[in-house]
């Protein structure tokens, strides 16, 4: 998947790909993701098996809200501790 629809996201807020996540339920959205350069969070309630989003290119699949907020700010945090 083209990655454009990302891109033009960063573009538009100023945001850099390290500082972008991109959550997603399918191995496309995990693709685009890498294709744009950004960490991709899969979540296992959607249109793809685990194994699809994994094999997509997910950084990480995550069960539930809580698993997700974890994940974004621990990769956010990471960014910031970086720097």
């Amino acid at each position: 998947p083209h990655p454009e629809m990302i891109i033009r996201s960063m573009q538009d807020t100023g945001i850099a790909p390290q500082q972008t996540v991109m959550i997603g339920d399918t191995s496309f959205d995990m693709q685009m993701a890498k294709s744009a350069g950004v960490y991709a969070i899969g979540v296992n309630w959607g249109y793809h098996k685990v194994e699809q989003i994994v094999a997509g290119g997910a950084d990480v699949v995550v069960e539930n809200f809580t698993q997700l907020e974890y994940e974004i700010f621990k990769h956010l945090n990471g960014i910031k501790n970086d720097q």
